[in-house]
């Protein structure tokens, strides 16, 4: 019955992985196929010239760094922690955005996820990185008990 649940637990963690490993490269992907749409939004953020233009060509680059990080399973906690991180700080960011700090921010999501509305950005990066910490605790208990 132990190694059921055991069973059962890691094809959660996999599967929630995946999941979050597939919205990385599906942000990269989106960002990149319409660069010039990504660009422009990004060059309306309260942000210097100079930090646009790091997030601009360094954003999707770090998002297809930890999706791999995610499918390469000696990597994987390392791309859950910086998930963790990203995730936190968009939270902070559309907080900031919601709560008027900057004025009228538009998004530069990319694809599906770019014409939701702020709200929903907040509730979709929360729900991941619910995902993530859950993901993150499962995999660390299956290497705690794997460990004994």
């Amino acid at each position: 019955m132990h190694k059921d649940k055991d069973l059962g637990t890691q094809k959660l963690a996999s599967l929630i992985i995946a999941m979050i490993a597939l919205l990385w490269f599906y942000a990269a992907v989106s960002k990149l196929i319409n660069f010039q749409h990504f660009r422009d939004a990004m060059q309306k953020q309260p942000f210097s010239p100079r930090f646009q233009t790091i997030l601009i060509f360094g954003l999707p680059v770090v998002e297809v760094s930890i999706g791999s990080l995610l499918i390469i399973e000696k990597r994987r906690l390392a791309g859950l922690y910086i998930s963790a991180v990203l995730f936190t700080a968009f939270i902070i960011y559309i907080l900031l955005i919601l709560a008027r700090f900057f004025g009228h921010i538009p998004c530069a999501c990319g694809g599906l996820i770019e014409p939701m509305g702020w709200t929903f950005h907040l509730w979709f990066n929360a729900g991941f990185l619910l995902l993530t910490i859950l993901s993150t605790i499962l995999i660390t208990k299956r290497k705690e008990c794997s460990d004994k």
